[in-house]
């Protein structure tokens, strides 16, 4: 107890004042995150840091301090859990905006970039056929060189088939990285990459938060149609249903009427009107039995 005691009172004052930070924002704002910036140039950081000023912000610190203050929460306390997603090369992010919200930021953050040597490809990397901009000379046999089958065709430098130069998760060499630099092929994609985040008592990954708004839309809308049916089926009466409720009551009774027949005034005309076209329809089927009825007669007479 006492060698703890002696090692507590020998941490920096500043290691102690970035723990209570990182408490302090946990507990000052709706959601919390980490983020991966694994590849992002300090410069586009920075640039993107600004671009989030006011509504994200974006706090670099040690790892190692950042899970003694995650650790340091109450057990009960959901946010205790982003201990768990503390790995490589991260930065604290904290917001008042919902997590679906920081994440479309987020992403918005991404762009692709050229490979460097040693990079992993994130999917498989493929150089389409047709031709480029370069001028005969050695970079056919460059292409050549890193599986790229190139030839000349008009004064030009073509790539003569599709291929697939990489596989996703496979390593890109330096000289097929350089080549596909030169052929303006960006496969590695840059950006902020939310790993987890924390609002309240509920934990989202980012599998949680890639949502297709086009497609919830749809899914809110169909579910709106389905749901208006219902009403109007079961005669529920909403503020959205009423009136076609009272609608379709009004045109219901209506027929209701005229088929009893009932003498209202509303119908009498539609009453009328039905009672016309049934007697003319009689008095066509009368006269179309009595002109059969001449016909035969005089057959009979010749």
């Amino acid at each position: 107890m006492e060698a703890e005691a002696h090692h507590s009172t020998h941490i920096p004052q500043w290691k102690k004042d970035e723990i209570k930070n990182i408490v302090d924002n946990v507990h000052s704002h709706r959601i919390t995150g980490i983020v991966d910036v694994r590849g992002v140039p300090a410069s586009s950081l920075q640039v993107m840091r600004q671009q989030l000023r006011g509504i994200v912000t974006l706090h670099m610190t040690r790892n190692t301090l950042s899970n003694i203050a995650f650790n340091s929460l109450p057990e009960d306390e959901k946010a205790r859990i982003l201990a768990e997603h503390i790995d490589g090369q991260i930065v604290m992010v904290y917001s008042n905006e919902n997590p679906f919200r920081l994440y479309k930021l987020l992403e918005a953050t991404k762009s692709k970039v050229p490979a460097k040597g040693g990079d992993i490809a994130p999917e498989d990397i493929v150089v389409e056929k047709g031709p480029t901009s370069f001028k005969p000379g050695p970079i056919v046999g460059e292409l050549q060189q890193v599986g790229i089958s190139a030839g000349i065709e008009g004064g030009k430098v073509v790539i003569k088939q599709t291929k697939k130069v990489v596989k996703k998760g496979e390593k890109i060499s330096a000289k097929l990285a350089e080549m596909l630099g030169r052929l303006d092929v960006k496969p590695i994609e840059v950006g902020l990459n939310l790993k987890a985040v924390v609002e309240g008592d509920t934990l989202y990954m980012p599998a949680d938060l890639a949502v297709d708004e086009v497609a919830l839309k749809g899914m809110f809308a169909q579910a709106a149609g389905h749901a208006f049916n219902l009403c109007m089926e079961a005669g529920i009466a909403t503020k959205d249903t009423i009136e076609p409720l009272i609608q379709k009551a009004t045109m219901e009774s209506k027929a209701l009427a005229v088929n009893a027949p009932i003498f209202e005034k509303e119908v009498m005309d539609i009453i009328l009107s039905k009672a016309e076209v049934e007697m003319l329809a009689v008095a066509k089927q009368v006269a179309g039995k009595e002109d059969a009825l001449d016909e035969e007669l005089k057959s009979k007479v010749q």
